[in-house]
């Protein structure tokens, strides 16, 4: 599964924005509020219907368009505030689903909800042409006619990642193992930006517990263990241990090789452990036949926001590297404020900078993090700390002050003085800008008693 293209019509912030995505790897960046979320929650929107129109795929808990996704503007009439709605709002979507091409409209409002193949489209017909004549429900998808059972379909993994999937957990159940399921269990809550980690605990613990019993190496549980390795820094070994009946990581650290259990972790261990883990999980349930190569062979799409949440810069040079070399067939599209993320783009050319207030893709070029901070995401004069830039900003008032002096009456004077001293205590820790500035008062002081 891969999505091209991304047009919104009246979806939140957006009056009409269009954006074209790379085939691997996608960052959102830009100010608060701009719209990076939205935009994921719209893919998000539109995979869901893809993956209900699949009569098969049922577990997933539908989730539509409703009125808070359509644009609105507020007007002032004379002490009311008025909110004008937009009568439609639409998210349109070039993809490729199951190796066919799909062209999907979700729309909402005075229109009735419909979707349409590509197939059942001119493709010389603009979008707002499409979408006048257009009021019947029509149901193309299901002419792929998937079969949940046959091994030669490969199912793609599907999943988003919201900013609360540390601590936003599903409703926890005791980690306790099941009989077999179905291949379409890996689309379980794909598309809920909270967590469910038991899940993958669950699966993760029944497939050690068979290899146990059976003596035999489980080629999906295999695959799923190195990709996790392979994600995390100086990650040596990943196992269910059934002593304490919980996941423990074996790491090294400062060249110290160190074991600990999957809840002591730090937030960062955790956050990308569980993401990566969930991936990985939802391969090996829904390609299960893909056995060793589950992983490398598994298409899909992924949606992130805020990667770089709770990760240390560090690791934020190669969360995107590691992350496609670990899934080489997965589009991801993210978004961050991170400049180390940005930073780690250069060189790749699988990978796409959009920025979303400018409405188009920044090249990736071999910049430092100072020149990121100021000219893609407007930090003044990151190379300098705040303290630097306050203390700048004293020097230029208390010259000013001083000037003032000169002209000033005795009694403004003596207020203007209580200021300079204001204004240095601040920086009592600092003897050479006091120093300074003290030298400069005293010469003016000097000058003004000498007339």
């Amino acid at each position: 599964m891969k999505i091209n293209k991304l047009e919104l019509l009246d979806f939140r912030c957006f009056t009409n924005y269009e954006i074209e995505l790379s085939k691997r790897f996608t960052l959102l960046i830009g100010d608060n509020g701009c719209g990076k979320t939205a935009i994921l929650d719209a893919l998000v929107i539109a995979i869901a219907d893809l993956l209900y129109e699949i009569s098969a795929i049922s577990a997933y808990e539908k989730r539509r368009l409703s009125i808070n996704d359509m644009r609105y503007v507020e007007q002032v009439l004379g002490q009311e505030i008025i909110k004008n709605t937009a009568k439609n709002t639409f998210i349109v979507i070039d993809s490729i689903f199951l190796n066919t091409p799909i062209h999907w409209i979700n729309g909402r409002g005075t229109k009735k909800f419909y979707c349409l193949s590509k197939h059942d489209l001119d493709d010389a017909q603009e979008i707002d042409e499409l979408i006048s004549p257009l009021y019947d429900y029509v149901h193309t998808i299901k002419h792929l006619e998937i079969e949940t059972n046959d091994p030669h379909t490969l199912f793609p993994v599907v999943a988003y990642y919201g900013t609360g999937r540390l601590w936003q957990q599903l409703k926890a159940k005791d980690k306790k193992t099941k009989g077999p399921g179905t291949r379409i269990d890996g689309y379980q809550h794909c598309l809920n930006p909270a967590t469910n980690q038991n899940n993958f605990f669950n699966w993760f613990k029944r497939q050690e517990l068979i290899a146990i019993q059976k003596h035999e190496r489980r080629h999906t549980l295999e695959a799923v263990r190195e990709s996790i390795v392979d994600m995390i820094p100086n990650a040596q070994r990943i196992w269910w241990d059934l002593e304490r009946d919980e996941l423990m990581i074996q790491y090294f650290d400062q060249g110290n090789q160190n074991s600990l259990p999957f809840s002591m972790l730090s937030d960062g261990y955790r956050n990308m452990i569980g993401m990566v883990s969930d991936i990985a999980y939802r391969m090996a349930t829904l390609n299960p036949q893909l056995e060793v190569d589950v992983i490398k062979q598994t298409e899909g799409i992924v949606l992130i926001d805020e990667i770089d949440l709770h990760l240390h810069p560090k690791w934020q040079r190669e969360v995107v590297g590691r992350l496609l070399n670990t899934f080489p067939k997965v589009q991801f599209v993210a978004s961050s404020h991170s400049p180390f993320i940005i930073q780690s783009l250069y060189g790749r050319e699988d990978c796409l900078l959009w920025d979303l207030e400018k409405a188009q893709p920044l090249a990736i070029e071999s910049k430092s993090i100072e020149d990121i901070a100021e000219n893609q995401q407007g930090v003044e004069i990151p190379q300098q700390s705040q303290r630097f830039l306050d203390m700048e900003k004293v020097a230029i008032e208390y010259y000013e002050t001083l000037q003032g002096i000169r002209i000033a009456s005795d009694e403004e004077k003596q207020r203007l003085k209580q200021k300079l001293d204001d204004l240095l205590e601040p920086y009592s820790d600092n003897p050479a800008f006091q120093a300074f500035l003290k030298m400069e008062r005293q010469a003016a002081e000097g000058n003004t008693n000498a007339s």
